[in-house]
């Protein structure tokens, strides 16, 4: 029976949440939406610890759909790099979902409420699909289902620019997933086969021409966009600013994350490390837009007035760093890239947590209007600054001990240059983390209308206080002590860049 269960692991990760989510409408019940939305993320996470604890065994699991073997049927396959991301991405939702739980009728409207939790279940299917599938044209169905799920989340907000938002979300995507679309058609035309694997060994044995260029350029364009890279970003800060705060909280810590995973599989896996980085300029690109990304993602976000609007443009100058690990191309810069996708996850949804919760109880973004709010909200305020000096990459952070796997990454190729605009992007970070601690903890208590406690704020929940503490608690755990963390990135990174070795170790 174990046995059994292990096999089609895998594969519940999709089928679980694909299965449950029409219930959630069918039913017609609010609360029983909810015991099911949050009961799948249980059952979701248990499932990606114990694929997780398989992969550390040394096993590497391989599902084969209807029993077609492939490449003629669709594989689903989970080595060390899937259940490490699989796992970052289900403890979110878990987190998430535990939040959602008092945050959503306060933050949807009354007309998405009924198909709110269903989206919610096919978004993080779709997520899951894309990490576990081994097939080309499987992963470009995930994303249109995670993506078709996000923007129906997102328009789900009260304010009648979360509408625009989802809007303007949906063409950049659709024209995202077009170009994703248009590379695999262009591999399967060249290669006739559409498994990972086998497109990797026939691309291997035949050689780049114009069609696989054309398909690499396609790709990075359209799964770019999907990661919000510098300057592909231009969905993103309104997304998460008019987005449910739960929706938020969801999104920042899966979504881009989920595109930087799939991103780091076709160029590794399917196109090939030595295509893509030698023959082909795409570590000096990739690195560009880094740079740009982390100078120039935090001037901006300096400049905003809406606290949500400005940790958005902050998770782009964040991403650029785990771009700039990808563009190092290295088992140690891929490492680096791993490591920060998992820690900025945990610190930016800590961040969008407690920026929930303040706007709820002031029932305000307005930075300027957020006067004093420290000395009412110690709590959240105190997360949110621990979440910032993350960002910001202060010694005991887990920011810190990415960045300094990055730079030491960066030394060990010879690109010791790379440091300087990490250490610059560090410190425009710090300039946006003081506003805040500047607005909340010094200036005086605003009444005009907008501070703590003069506006329509809601009660606060253990469902909202909870999540919150665990992510805070992790992440001042893995920030003093990152040898887990730190051994599972490299392991997932080697098990990508050199997966011989990571067989002989075992």
């Amino acid at each position: 029976m174990t046995d059994i269960l292990s096999r089609h692991l895998p594969i519940l990760q999709v089928v679980v949440p694909l299965l449950i989510s029409p219930f959630c409408v069918v039913l017609g019940s609010r609360s029983l939406a909810r015991i099911l939305m949050v009961s799948t993320a249980v059952i979701m996470f248990a499932i990606s610890v114990m694929l997780l604890g398989g992969v550390f065994n040394g096993e590497v699991y391989s599902y084969q759909l209807g029993g077609w073997a492939a490449p003629w049927g669709i594989e689903y396959r989970v080595d060390y790099l899937t259940a490490f991301v699989l796992f970052t991405i289900n403890l979110i939702h878990l987190l998430a979902s535990i939040f959602c739980l008092s945050r959503t009728d306060d933050n949807i409207g009354h007309a998405a409420r009924p198909v709110f939790y269903t989206a919610w279940l096919l978004c993080i299917a779709g997520l899951n699909g894309m990490v576990v599938t081994n097939d080309a044209f499987n992963v470009f169905v995930f994303l249109e289902i995670s993506s078709l799920s996000a923007y129906m989340l997102i328009s789900c907000g009260r304010d009648p620019k979360a509408i625009l938002a989802a809007y303007r979300y949906l063409i950049v995507g659709a024209v995202g997933a077009t170009f994703v679309l248009l590379s695999i058609g262009l591999l399967y035309m060249q290669t006739g086969t559409l498994n990972i694997s086998d497109l990797s060994r026939i691309i291997a044995e035949r050689g780049s021409d114009r069609t696989i260029i054309m398909a690499l350029s396609f790709f990075i364009i359209g799964i770019g966009i999907k990661c919000a890279i510098f300057p592909l970003h231009d969905w993103l800060p309104n997304a998460y600013s008019f987005a449910p705060n739960s929706v938020t909280v969801l999104l920042s810590g899966t979504a881009t994350k989920v595109a930087l995973y799939v991103m780091l599989r076709f160029l590794h896996d399917l196109f090939g490390a030595n295509f893509s980085f030698t023959e082909m300029p795409l570590a000096v690109v990739l690195i560009l837009c880094a740079i740009l990304g982390m100078l120039l993602a935090p001037i901006v976000a300096l400049r905003e007035s809406n606290l949500k609007r400005m940790f958005a443009w902050s998770s782009v100058a964040q991403i650029s760093y785990i771009v700039m690990g990808i563009g190092i191309g290295t088992t140690a810069g891929t490492a680096a890239a791993l490591l920060h996708l998992f820690n900025h996850s945990i610190i930016k949804v800590a961040i969008f947590m407690a920026v929930g919760i303040v706007i709820a109880r002031t029932g305000t973004a307005r930075i300027k209007l957020l006067g004093g709010v420290a000395q009412r909200h110690r709590f959240a305020c105190y997360a949110m600054l621990f979440g910032g000096l993350g960002l910001i990459g202060i010694p005991g952070t887990v920011g810190f001990v990415s960045k300094w796997v990055l730079v030491t990454a960066a030394v060990e190729k010879g690109w010791w240059w790379l440091a300087i605009p990490v250490l610059v992007g560090s410190l425009a970070s710090a300039a946006y983390v003081w506003r805040i601690v500047e607005t909340l903890w010094t200036k005086p208590i605003a009444t005009d209308g907008g501070s703590a406690d003069f506006a329509g704020g809601t009660p606060i929940h253990i469902v909202e206080w909870l999540p919150l503490i665990v992510l805070t608690g992790l992440a001042l755990w893995f920030g003093l002590n990152a040898s887990f963390t730190s051994d599972l990135a490299l392991r997932a990174a080697a098990s990508l860049i050199n997966p011989e070795s990571m067989s002989l170790s075992q």
